[in-house]
């Protein structure tokens, strides 16, 4: 193996150093790559906790509105029933239940509340009278609905019913239809017609449209009132009033129209 002659005159092998030349070389190398594989990592971690997680995407939720389910016209939303007393009516002192029938005294100022408020716009009260007794000149029989906020009220009656007899001057009881409070009714809608009662039953029916109200009797149209002021007419409370007669209810309904 060939050597070199060194300082000191001793003949020396060169391999030995070539070898620890390339084992600098490696360890070297071996740090650089440890410091580049230390460097990447640390890159790593400091971008993954530098970033900002990605929020999930916000979802809309529309609030869902019920809607109200129209109830067809013609259906029966209330119906009287007196067999059982008047314990749900708000009712003054002279009203009695007779079998299955209503029936007053003859006394003034009669009043008596429809337990029931139709939800509907559009409504028709059916209601089977009977005048059996008038005992004073001046009697009324009257279905009445108070007027509310934003609704204007309405009167169906029979005016000025007369005593068994001879009516001076050809007077007659009157009955219309009208708009409660009387500002608010159309001019020109409100109609008052001669009608004379006797002592049989008859069909009162009254059918609210929107702002109009009108009064049939035994199928016979009788009397129109159309509100100026509101949209819509009031759906109650509902009132029968009466004075001065003996009155008899047979039959007192409410439907959708």
């Amino acid at each position: 193996m060939p050597g070199f002659i060194g300082p000191s005159g001793v003949i020396t092998d060169s391999a030995p150093r070539r070898s620890g030349s390339a084992i600098a070389y490696c360890a070297k190398f071996n740090k650089i790559f440890l410091c580049l594989s230390l460097f990447l990592v640390l890159s790593t971690l400091l971008l993954a906790c530098g970033s900002a997680p990605t929020p999930p995407p916000k979802v809309k939720i529309r609030p869902v509105t019920p809607t109200a389910t129209p109830i067809p016209a013609g259906t029966l939303l209330y119906e009287a029933n007196w067999s059982f007393g008047l314990d749900s009516w708000q009712a003054t002192q002279g009203w009695k239940h007779l079998g299955k029938n209503l029936q007053t005294e003859p006394m003034d100022k009669l009043s008596i509340t429809v337990p029931y408020q139709p939800q509907v716009s559009d409504y028709a009260i059916d209601v089977r009278l009977q005048i059996v007794y008038v005992a004073a000149n001046g009697g009324y029989v009257s279905i009445d609905v108070d007027k509310q906020p934003g609704r204007d009220g309405y009167k169906a009656s029979v005016q000025n019913l007369l005593e068994a007899g001879i009516h001076p001057n050809g007077s007659h009881p009157q009955v219309q239809a009208y708009i409660d409070p009387l500002g608010s009714m159309e001019r020109g809608s409100f109609e008052t017609s001669d009608f004379e009662p006797g002592t049989q039953w008859h069909d009162f029916r009254v059918e609210v449209r929107g702002s109009l109200v009108s009064l049939f009797i035994d199928d016979r149209t009788i009397s129109n009132a159309t509100s100026t002021k509101t949209n819509f007419l009031s759906a109650g409370p509902i009132h029968l009033t009466g004075s001065k007669v003996i009155l008899r209810v047979g039959l007192l309904s409410i439907t959708a129209l």
